[in-house]
């Protein structure tokens, strides 16, 4: 058993590692992450992957699409995995089944769990929690179930996800990280962007073109001196939440 886990925040990760617990089965981990990961493993028809991502704005984050084009299904079976912030889904999973199905595997269950927002962070504060637990570990028993019902994954029914094509369209958010505490420039920052935004030689600096407002670097800082602010965001953040705060549940697919 493997995992693929695109997880910025941590929160992504949590929920792979839970289910993988649940499942009962000690799991190869691939965090794609980073700038230069990637998966070197070559899959077969026996091994079960779980795919992990979030949502942003209902969209897969483009870094983690381009390391799983780069995956070598060869027909292994596939567990997706989908965290969002208490708003939705929308074409997340649709687009991480297209992209996991693409590259050779078949996907045969699938979720979504509802993660503490990463940039709107009063949204959803805590979560995953007990309940959310719970619900994994649900998933993780009835896909555990279904596996032996066949002799291979092409032996069972499609998984149908939500969603439409084309997807969505989400040109990101316009809120960007910047320095606003200590900064001893120990480019920890630099070192986790999944996209490069930000240089070794003067990491108090962001590229805003190549951001895609992941909250990496915000995550990762030891000394917490990175975060976004400003009126803007102010206001956008007492918008979001009032919009969204309403409890969200989670969404299994089988």
């Amino acid at each position: 058993m493997y995992s693929v886990v695109f997880s910025a925040t941590g929160s992504t990760k949590t929920i792979v590692r839970r289910f993988c617990r649940a499942f009962g089965v000690d799991a190869e981990e691939f965090d794609i992450t980073r700038e230069k990961s990637q998966v070197n493993q070559a899959f077969d028809a026996g091994d079960l992957v779980v795919f992990g991502v979030p949502s942003y704005g209902g969209r897969v984050p483009a870094p983690a699409l381009d390391k799983i084009a780069a995956c070598e299904g060869n027909g292994a079976c596939a567990v997706l995995v989908v965290s969002y912030g208490n708003r939705d889904i929308d074409d997340t999973l649709l687009e991480l089944a297209d992209a996991v199905e693409k590259a050779g595997f078949r996907v045969v269950s699938a979720a979504a769990f509802v993660a503490q927002h990463s940039i709107f962070e009063r949204v959803a504060s805590g979560r995953p929690d007990a309940a959310d637990f719970a619900d994994i570990d649900a998933f993780a028993k009835k896909t555990s179930e279904k596996l032996p019902s066949a002799s291979s994954c092409d032996d069972m029914s499609v998984v149908r996800v939500p969603g439409s094509r084309p997807y969505r369209e989400f040109g990101g958010v316009p809120f960007i990280p910047e320095i606003v505490g200590a900064c001893t420039a120990c480019a920890r920052c630099a070192l986790e962007c999944p996209v490069g935004a930000i240089s070794f030689e003067n990491p108090k600096s962001i590229d805003a073109a190549r951001c895609i407002s992941c909250m990496r670097c915000v995550a990762v800082c030891p000394l917490k001196g990175r975060s976004v602010c400003g009126l803007k965001f102010k206001m956008a953040a007492g918008v979001f939440t009032a919009k969204h705060s309403k409890r969200q549940g989670s969404r299994i697919y089988l």
